[in-house]
């Protein structure tokens, strides 16, 4: 097996600890884009390095029961567990074994033997409700890997909340334990922006802007001092994009959707055009809406411009609580439905791209027929 230094791979991939030393008072690590750059596996390394316990976080108890595969069927010549290419380089030889459904472990092993203590687990969100009375306080680290789904695959809308509860459950009982705050690390290539974990969060937003500030194909990054949330967006590596512009891959996809998001880390597939900032001057407000914690505007000028902003107005205004079934449907029917056709041709500008998500897809977000 070939042994490779562990700090020259260092050099080659994502080091999430770069970042974590450099902000240790983050609780949540969010990490987009950089296709090729080796966020799972630089995270997995150093976890191993630093003998660090943590809980790797996939979508579905399939998702386990695959990464599990080798260790369920002894002589199985498969192995898509992500310990593989790090055993390969570094010499280690550590397998996933299923322990429950839903819950796996990696453990280091000898002759397919388990020959040791467990590394970190293995879990599925959709099992992670399970094992809330269970004790993990050992893990320092959450990481939760592909955390925006593909397109094509079916999310449940609070899979976010599904996360941030088995974070509370995890840090809550290592607090109380005198372990200190447990840290979640969010891994994704950048295929949409709105996705669960992400506006659970509450930093769609901030990721849009960051976006907009990407150029060069160079990193940038975001500290909330506050909310105390990390967030870097990664571009592609130029000698991964020197390899691949060669290929008549890269030839025939690069100028389409799928490219510039497969490539150029752009969120492709959100449309960004109706957003950005207005100035209210020759601007009334219509109506005011209340979603979870915030009110949103929606202004009009007499050129029959509209405008979306939590920008506030003491006017005498219509309000719409849409924490409330009945003012979802309500509103929809008295106003959604005209401003999907006011957005459609162009006349509506949002302040950012959760309003703009929240009417274009009104019926997605709000779950009604």
């Amino acid at each position: 097996m070939k042994n490779i230094n562990s700090t020259s791979l260092m050099k080659k991939y994502y080091r999430c600890f770069d970042d974590i030393e450099t902000h240790p008072d983050a609780w949540a690590y969010v990490i987009v884009g950089g296709r090729h750059t080796g966020k799972t596996y630089g995270a997995l390394l150093e976890m191993y390095k630093q003998k660090k316990k943590f809980i790797f976080i996939k979508r579905t108890n399939d998702d386990v029961k695959m990464l599990c595969s080798k260790g369920q069927r002894d002589g199985m010549n498969v192995d898509i567990a992500p310990f593989k290419s790090i055993n390969r380089d570094i010499g280690t030889n550590i397998q996933a074994f299923p322990i429950d459904k839903g819950l796996g472990g990696f453990y280091p092993c000898e002759d397919g033997d388990i020959a040791g203590e467990i590394i970190g687990y293995i879990m599925s969100l959709n099992a992670a409700g399970k094992y809330k009375g269970s004790d993990f306080s050992e893990c320092d680290y959450l990481i939760f890997d592909e955390f925006i789904p593909q397109a094509w695959e079916r999310v449940g809308r609070k899979e976010g909340e599904q996360l941030l509860d088995l974070y509370g459950t995890v840090s809550r009982d290592r607090v109380l334990r005198g372990r200190g705050e447990l840290k979640l690390i969010c891994l994704a290539n950048a295929t949409n922006v709105y996705n669960p974990t992400c506006a659970a969060l509450s930093i769609v937003d901030d990721i849009s802007l960051l976006n907009t500030r990407q150029s060069n194909n160079i990193s940038v990054s975001m500290y909330d001092d506050e909310r105390q949330i990390f967030i870097r967006l990664l571009p592609t590596p130029e000698e991964m994009l020197t390899h691949e512009r060669t290929t008549g891959f890269y030839k025939a996809m690069h100028d389409t959707q799928w490219g510039s998001m497969a490539w150029d880390n752009s969120f492709a597939f959100n449309d960004f055009s109706c957003v950005g900032r207005k100035a209210l001057k020759g601007y009334k407000p219509l109506y005011s809406i209340l979603w979870k914690k915030t009110i949103y505007y929606i202004y009009c000028n007499e050129s029959g411009k509209y405008y979306m902003t939590t920008s506030k107005s003491n006017a005498d205004i219509s309000h719409y609580n849409l924490n409330l079934e009945k003012d979802i449907r309500r509103f929809y029917y008295e106003h959604v439905i005209d401003l999907l056709n006011i957005t459609t041709n162009g006349n509506m500008q949002f302040e950012n791209y959760t309003m703009y998500d929240m009417i274009y897809n009104y019926k997605l977000r709000f779950k009604f027929t």
